[in-house]
């Protein structure tokens, strides 16, 4: 099956090890259907770039979703950590009829093995209300140690990559962040976050 590389969480220009990954997905082969799920966004969530889903950003982080390319949502940590700079994004492509979704965990899986990363399954689980499977990935960046979590989302037509990336040593605040992100999670444009009443 032919895929398309598409960039992870990539990396602002700085001193940091590089964190970029390639997730393996499906080439484009349609048009967006609507999504089988729209749920309610929680307040202050931010929507991403095609606006098929929103999320709550950490506090501090920033939303560097208008300067990716290849992301439809891009959140970063404001300062790097062990020099890597911990940060979450998320890709997608749209099929008229996707692929199983432990099928593209696996090939997913077998792709990131073939670039020399030590692989590990997840449970599945839910994302919005739509399945989900990942799994996490350990590598060396520039010399230094880089943690991943990629699940794989499907949702009627889309099927969604999202990666959570950190140093090693932050692996358990890269974990609670990734959560509390992946729980916000809500399908559909979120609304515009109300602006600070400036009564007296």
């Amino acid at each position: 099956m032919s895929a398309l590389l598409l960039s992870g969480c990539s990396q602002p220009p700085s001193d940091a090890a590089s964190s970029s990954v390639t997730p393996e997905l499906p080439a484009t082969l349609g048009t967006p259907s609507a999504t089988r799920l729209s749920t309610k966004a929680v307040p202050g969530a931010v929507p991403a770039g095609d606006r098929s889903f929103g999320v709550l950003p950490p506090a501090g982080w920033t939303n560097d979703t208008a300067k990716q390319r290849t992301t439809v949502l891009y959140l970063r940590a404001p300062q790097p950590s062990a020099n890597v700079y911990p940060c979450f994004s998320v890709v997608k492509s749209v099929m008229d009829k996707p692929p199983a979704l432990e099928e593209l965990v696996n090939q997913g899986m077998i792709a990131q093995r073939q670039k020399g990363a030590t692989v590990t399954k997840l449970a599945d689980r839910s994302i919005g209300g739509a399945p989900a499977a990942g799994y996490a990935i350990t590598r060396t960046s520039q010399g230094f140690q880089v943690v991943q979590t990629q699940y794989y989302i499907v949702n009627g037509s889309q099927i969604v990559v999202t990666t959570m990336t950190s140093a090693a040593k932050d692996k358990a605040m890269a974990t609670s962040t990734q959560e509390a992100i992946l729980t916000s999670w809500s399908w559909g444009n979120p609304p515009p976050t109300a602006a600070p009443s400036t009564t007296p």
